[in-house]
């Protein structure tokens, strides 16, 4: 990574006007400055950022914050209110994708159309129009109209087109949540590659764990304020303790470790119901068994500092793809993440048979959770730990007692004793 700035926005406003009645556009035209018939909406106020070539910026912030206005005046597809904003090199965004297809043309002809627009020459995609096809994976479909595809089929063209086009800064709105779950992890794996080149990201999730995996810079927005600005830890931290907050205020669902499908717990246990066929490109949670003290269930009793947590997670995978890795998630009955044990942290590799299926263990000797009612999530991801397959959230809670007057989540493991200072002398 070099210390070339590539991005800059100085003092970036965005504002619109909001009139009570259709009528009063017109009537603002004729009176003009003599006369005010609207309110000014603020949606970005006052934004600045260099971000060096390289460099991915992760934007976070609730519903309305101003993320997406961000995106789009960086990509050039808004003009500022004011301020000013320089983009140096070949920009791609993954904003609405689909959103630029002429639905009358067929696939390949959109995959010329779009991939112009982005700056590529009529050579350069027809070097690289078949990878396109390739990946998108819709098949013969592709010399039909769009019109006749399925949302998709459009979104994973869409996808495809935008991330081939080499670019120098690539702006992602929440398009790694797309498709099925096998195009999901095919689109994991390129943005990894994409950011593996050198290339500059802005990537907006509300999913945290992908900014923590993703990005070196994070910027937090509030109504279209910036609230921090800074490395990951910097402003995610903050921003968590916020979130804790807004969501007893707001209609506002708690954060998520990943945006993995939930699979439902049967009402006889802890047995997780998949479909029956096998997973392709992917994998599914097939049972969860969660075990306190030697107690099998889903609303477990313990001690605080003395049990004995066993979770085992029996899963199915394509055979043709590196075995998942797991996770163990504990989480406050708001949702709130309070801890968790991946996997991949310890390079832990899952045996499986032919078939693909196998068996993820976790053992926790000693649980320093304080009283209370808690949580127990299982997640399975993939092998480098970033795309999300499937999760069961919750799968169990866990109620623990604890005789002291100790407040907060976790008890502190630590020894109290008696001291003397220096300066004075131990009494007879």
């Amino acid at each position: 990574m070099s210390f070339e700035p590539i991005i800059c926005a100085q003092g970036l406003s965005k504002s619109y006007r909001m009139y009570k009645r259709p009528s009063d556009r017109l009537w603002q035209f004729i009176f003009g400055r003599r006369k005010k018939l609207f309110n000014d909406f603020v949606a970005l106020q006052d934004v600045t950022i260099n971000l060096m070539r390289g460099q991915v910026l992760g934007i976070v912030g609730v519903n309305g914050a101003g993320k997406s206005t961000l995106l789009q005046l960086i990509a050039g597809t808004l003009s500022p209110t004011s301020g000013k904003i320089e983009a140096h090199g070949r920009v791609a965004a993954l904003l609405e994708l689909g959103s630029g297809f002429n639905t009358d043309f067929t696939g390949r002809e959109n995959i010329y159309l779009n991939a112009a627009v982005l700056g590529l020459t009529r050579s350069e995609i027809q070097d690289r129009i078949q990878d396109i096809i390739e990946f998108a994976g819709i098949g013969i479909h592709i010399d039909q109209p769009v019109k006749t595809y399925s949302s998709g089929m459009v979104i994973r063209l869409a996808f495809s087109i935008a991330t081939s086009v080499d670019a120098d800064i690539l702006i992602i709105d929440e398009a790694l949540s797309v498709g099925d779950g096998a195009f999901r992890r095919r689109s994991f794996d390129r943005i990894m590659q994409i950011k593996d080149k050198g290339v500059t990201i802005l990537f907006c999730s509300h999913v945290l764990y992908h900014v923590e995996i993703f990005c070196d810079l994070a910027i937090w927005l509030h109504r279209g304020k910036v609230q921090k600005i800074g490395t990951v830890a910097e402003v995610l931290r903050p921003y968590e303790e916020f979130i804790d907050v807004y969501e007893k205020n707001a209609d506002a669902a708690p954060l998520a470790l990943c945006d993995a499908p939930t699979q439902p717990v049967s009402e006889s246990g802890n047995c997780v119901i998949s479909p029956a066929t096998g997973p392709t490109g992917e994998a599914r949670i097939i049972t969860v068994k969660v075990v306190l003290d030697g107690h099998i269930g889903t609303e477990l009793h313990g001690q605080s500092k003395v049990s004995h947590l066993e979770v085992e997670i029996e899963f199915e995978s394509d055979p043709q793809m590196p075995a998942p890795s797991a996770a163990l998630v504990f989480s406050s009955e708001s949702g709130k993440i309070l801890g968790s044990s991946l996997s991949h942290t310890q390079s832990a590799v899952f045996r499986r048979t032919a078939s693909g299926k196998g068996v993820a263990r976790i053992t926790i000797e000693r649980i320093f959770l304080n009283k209370g009612r808690y949580r127990v999530g299982a997640y399975l991801f993939c092998e480098k730990g970033i795309h999300g397959y499937a999760m069961v959230d919750p799968v169990a809670h866990l109620n623990f007692s604890h005789a002291g007057f100790e407040v907060g989540a976790f008890l502190l493991d630590g020894n109290w004793v008696s001291e003397h200072s220096d300066s004075e002398k131990t009494p007879r």
